[in-house]
């Protein structure tokens, strides 16, 4: 708005992980490759009890639901190949999907090698700051970066230096690695079977850690909602994710979409295509039931969530044709 001759600040890109099993890669070991024969870095690394590995990076349009090629799976397939004694098969990617990076173009950039990984920050007109490029990871950073130029520029005069270094993240306060004993000694997980009953489970290591990692001191409150709702039971398996999670997402964080939950509150679609799938009916079920969805929603839902795991290419969605994927 302040300039209509104002260059593109972003070059979109294109980054392809995969989901390998865990046998790929040794707990709590990682491969790092900093220059493959093409001089790209692919990695492979433990994540949630499973392998993930990549990436790719080349230039793409900008879309909303992007998909990622056979041939950039195969890339990564390939050079990782080169660095174990072990065949890495296609049939193995339990996950694929591309994600799109806003890499920043600096505007004050003489040529188009300043395409930059980190974040810019700018100020082209007076009072307009600009911040782009970026990534998840480093948000607080940029936060600080981009507050820090307002304040310069407004010639603003702070009660306070940054305070994100020392704020802990919700449920991250009173945390231990210990924690996740006292769910496991403390909770039971009921759920009912298929013939309506209802049957106690113990709240199993796997299952502890994974609740008391991704809600930090939180965790209590999902455990006791899988203990007194008979929500216990796991959503796929030979995943730590429970029923629970499902209802307490849609209670306490803004948990609007069957998506939602498999993509960002759970990561069951980037870990497990087919899992992801299975699971669907009893998310979309309980999600339901906690915002009072009618039979068109809950229809819409599975639809949506459909469409948006189509676009993970594991090997059950690879098309074969003559033993190759297509």
């Amino acid at each position: 708005m302040a300039n209509k001759d104002a260059q593109p600040m972003i070059c979109p890109s294109s980054g392809v992980h995969i989901v390998l099993p865990d046998y790929y890669s040794p707990e709590g070991m990682g491969l790092i490759v900093p220059k493959t024969k093409d001089g790209r870095v692919v990695f492979m690394l433990p994540w949630l009890g499973r392998t993930l590995a990549g990436t790719t990076d080349s230039n793409t349009a900008i879309t909303s639901l992007p998909e990622p090629h056979e041939d950039e799976i195969q890339f990564i397939l390939d050079a990782i190949s080169d660095y174990l004694n072990v065949k890495v098969r296609r049939t193995d990617v339990l996950s694929a999907w591309s994600g799109i990076r806003p890499l920043a173009v600096d505007p004050k950039a003489k040529n188009t090698e300043s395409i930059s990984r980190d974040h810019v920050v700018s100020e082209d007109y007076p009072g307009l700051v600009t911040i782009t490029g970026g990534k998840w990871t480093t948000y607080r950073s940029m936060a600080e970066d981009a507050v820090d130029a307002a304040i310069k520029s407004g010639k603003l005069t702070p009660g306070s230096g940054c305070l994100t270094q020392n704020l802990h993240l919700i449920g991250g306060d009173g945390w231990k690695p210990s924690s996740f004993t006292v769910l496991a000694q403390q909770y039971v997980r009921l759920k009912k079977s298929h013939t309506g009953k209802i049957v106690p489970g113990v709240m199993d290591t796997a299952v502890a850690k994974h609740l008391s990692h991704a809600y930090g001191t939180l965790a209590e409150r999902v455990a006791t909602i899988a203990q007194n709702e008979n929500l216990g039971k796991r959503l796929a398996h030979g995943y730590p994710f429970l029923e629970a999670e499902v209802a307490y997402c849609a209670r306490h964080e803004y948990c609007e979409s069957a998506v939602d939950f498999i993509a960002r509150r759970c990561r069951l679609a980037f870990l497990d295509t087919d899992a992801a799938g299975h699971s669907l009916p009893r998310v979309v079920e309980i999600l339901a039931a906690e915002h009072n969805w009618g039979k068109s929603r809950k229809k819409q839902e599975m639809q949506k969530a459909k469409e948006f795991l189509e676009t993970f290419k594991s090997s059950r969605n690879a098309q074969f044709r003559d033993g190759k994927h297509q």
